[in-house]
């Protein structure tokens, strides 16, 4: 997951508004960023922007918000 400019985090954030549910970024030693929470995201954000986005993944707590985050990483690998 590529986050690098202004235009990328506002189709993140789209996806993450169309979200019902809570919304993770994990990634090793039991990190974990509620993405639906301001404190956490801002946290998670910052974490993206390190460049360790490899080490990183969303997972969500329903199959449609599953879905929705699908599509946008199907959109921003186009």
């Amino acid at each position: 997951m590529n986050i690098r400019t202004g235009n990328d985090i506002k189709e993140f954030n789209a996806a993450l508004n169309n979200c019902t549910g809570i919304v993770w970024l994990m990634g090793p030693n039991d990190e974990c960023y509620n993405m639906k929470n301001a404190d956490e995201y801002i946290e998670g954000m910052l974490r993206l922007a390190e460049g360790h986005d490899d080490q990183l993944g969303i997972f969500t707590t329903s199959y449609e918000d599953e879905m929705t985050m699908m599509d946008y990483f199907e959109h921003m690998a186009a």
